[in-house]
């Protein structure tokens, strides 16, 4: 039987904003690296889990586990047909708002038990005071929300799940993603002005060029290890690029675990007594013993990247 999320519910907080159209598009770099982190934050399923010995399992009595089935349905992005691809939809959501802003936030709605849910508020005009959240509505929506100027969100009702600290935390993650905006034009601005007017120059070197960006991306993302999808190995080794994959999949497991663990925390919270756990998936500590292995060559860089997956 297909679940369905879809119910109606009262919220507090505007969903969007009409009026304010489509936002800027990222970059081209920008959007690859967001895209890879939220894409195989839960591996690449080239095969059934229970085959690869993978599963997740929900610890609590009926009750509970129906209200847990309730707040990832409510996350999830569309209707799955059991629990567990559920919760899997609803992870997989919240690292795609993290991936995006380096913040999620939820409102809590509904009452008690399988009556809860949650729904994403929009990172635009919202703005933190003490004890709740502020979201100011532009003029030209204020007839979506009975002519009110702002809505008001209480933290009890709120529900904040930040990159973790370990990553660098939603500040910085988000500086890296204006970093990786400057970097995603093909070329530097005095070189694009020249092509409008029709002009060439051979004193400008484009080999130059992308080893200088190659090497300033593969900086500025050190802590995520991101491979930036090139196997062309114009400016790096084979062997650097399999590393460079074996950190950004310890990465994504860090953040894996770090959103289950704050799932498990609201549940909590909610006097939810339930318990949400990942069986079979490579932890951060168990790609690190292969990075290791991989450096030390004890292990082949290619044996490690296959079982990190």
């Amino acid at each position: 039987m297909v679940r369905n999320r879809y119910r109606p519910v009262n919220r507090r907080t505007i969903a969007n904003f009409p009026s304010s159209g489509q936002r800027e598009m990222p970059g081209f770099y920008t959007h690859m690296f967001i895209e890879d982190i939220y894409s195989g934050i839960l591996g690449y399923r080239l095969s059934d889990d229970e085959e690869q010995g993978r599963r997740i399992r929900v610890d609590g009595g009926e009750e509970a586990v129906g209200g847990v089935e309730s707040i990832c349905a409510s996350l999830a992005r569309g209707s799955t047909y059991s629990i567990n691809r559920t919760i899997e939809s609803a992870i997989e959501s919240i690292a795609l708002h993290l991936a995006w802003h380096g913040k999620a936030v939820y409102e809590i709605c509904g009452g008690e038990g399988k009556e809860r849910s949650l729904m994403s508020v929009p990172p635009y005009r919202l703005f933190r005071v003490p004890r709740a959240f502020v979201q100011l509505i532009p003029a030209a929506d204020r007839r979506w929300s009975q002519g009110r100027t702002y809505t008001y969100l209480p933290t009890r009702l709120a529900w904040v799940v930040r990159m973790p600290r370990s990553l660098g935390g939603a500040t910085v993650y988000r500086r890296l993603l204006n970093q990786l905006n400057e970097f995603s034009a093909t070329g530097p601005e005095f070189w694009a002005r020249d092509l409008e007017a029709g002009k060439l120059s051979a004193e400008f070197s484009f080999t130059d060029y992308n080893r200088a960006q190659t090497a300033s991306i593969a900086r500025i993302t050190r802590r995520w290890g991101w491979n930036r999808r090139d196997t062309s190995s114009n400016f790096d080794t084979e062997f650097f690029y399999f590393l460079r994959s074996l950190r950004f999949r310890q990465a994504q497991a860090v953040l894996r675990d770090h959103i289950v663990a704050e799932i498990n925390a609201l549940l909590s919270r909610l006097e939810i007594n339930a318990h949400i756990e990942l069986d079979g998936y490579p932890s951060p500590s168990r790609i690190g013993e292969l990075i290791e292995g991989a450096m030390s060559g004890a292990l082949h860089y290619g044996e490690a990247f296959k079982l990190s997956g």
